[in-house]
């Protein structure tokens, strides 16, 4: 059996995205921006938005009805689910009423949370097909906070999840972040100033909207688009995602002054803050940043292991350039990862 290799970024337009946060920081809002979206909006909690939308779903069937309604009739590039935790009902509902018991908790044993998981997968198999269609998916959720500790500390403190059903949490939470691309929490940030030449007296300034990008402690996040830890709570900040993968390309090569074709063969590895002589040398030896930066503080130890070439400084990259055959012996001898393209 034989099977054709493929290279670099596919360009998969739609793209998954889950959207959690506090009451009122601006969910919908942000949702509203996405290209060409529609929402089905679960709770009714965008009737003063001038969105499109459709019919507020009152079963779960209609729920799956409007999104085979959208991947069929093809005129919006995003839908947005307003909200997972209220979509969530309809799920549990239906449930019930299939297996004719009062709640979740009438079957027993747990096993009502295992068939809502269950229904849930086959939702998000529904939601693949926009996705693979080109349409963006945008679940908002509501966020809430539980009590939680590491394990390295027995402090208590505040950690920000999905607000699912209690005791689905730790199967529905997991199944979307794990789905998605992206898990945004949005959050009102409050900034704090001294107000004391001791430092010991604060006050609150001003709150900002954010959006946390990266797991902490005390919140879940995601994405694999390398976005900073922490943004503006605005579209303009994530719109490249939506840019097709070859723009993207395009405008990573630019940044670094380097061809279409080089950044290809070069991979994601940023040339930019370079000297250009000193790029020169590079492309005309294979060499990547990745392979200056480990010989020079693993071979020559002038840098720490962590710091990217563009934070060298000048003499240094006049020193590569002037040292470059005995840089490049370093580079061949020591770096495993050369290869010459």
């Amino acid at each position: 059996m034989k099977f054709e290799e493929i290279n670099g970024i596919q360009d998969i337009a739609g793209k998954k995205i889950l959207l959690y946060g506090q009451e009122g920081v601006g969910k919908s809002t942000l949702a509203s921006q996405f290209p060409n979206p529609v929402f089905i909006d679960c709770e009714g909690s965008t009737t003063q938005m001038n969105v499109r939308r459709l019919p507020k779903p009152d079963s779960w069937q209609m729920l799956c009805d409007e999104t085979d309604f959208i991947l069929e009739c093809k005129k919006y590039q995003s839908v947005v689910i307003d909200t997972f935790d209220w979509a969530e009902r309809l799920a549990i509902e239906e449930l019930c009423q299939e297996h004719k018991v009062n709640g979740i908790e009438g079957f027993g044993y747990g096993k009502g949370w295992q068939y809502e998981a269950e229904k849930i997968s086959l939702y998000l198999d529904k939601l693949d097909k926009l996705i693979s269609a080109g349409i963006n998916v945008i679940l908002l959720c509501h966020a809430i906070t539980k009590k939680a500790t590491l394990p390295e500390d027995v402090a208590e403190y505040d950690h920000w999840e999905l607000k699912l059903g209690n005791k689905t949490t730790n199967k529905i939470a997991p199944l979307l972040k794990e789905w998605s691309d992206m898990t945004l929490f949005l959050a009102f940030r409050t900034n704090i100033v001294a107000v004391s030449k001791d430092g010991k007296k604060n006050k609150a300034t001003a709150v900002e909207r954010v959006m946390y990008t990266t797991k902490t402690a005390w919140w879940d996040a995601k994405n694999r688009f390398q976005l900073p830890d922490m943004l503006p709570l605005k579209y303009e900040a994530i719109a490249r995602i939506f840019q097709p993968a070859k723009e993207q390309i395009i405008e990573k090569a630019k940044e670094q002054n380097i061809s279409l074709e080089e950044y290809q063969e070069l991979g994601t590895e940023d040339f930019s803050g370079i000297p250009q002589n000193l790029v020169s040398l590079m492309k005309q030896n294979d060499v990547l940043p990745s392979h200056i930066e480990f010989v020079s503080s693993e071979i020559f130890k002038y840098f720490p292991k962590d710091m990217k070439m563009q934070n060298y400084p000048a003499d240094y990259f006049d020193y590569l350039v002037n040292d470059w055959t005995n840089v490049f012996q370093a580079i061949q001898a020591e770096c495993k990862d050369y290869v010459p393209f």
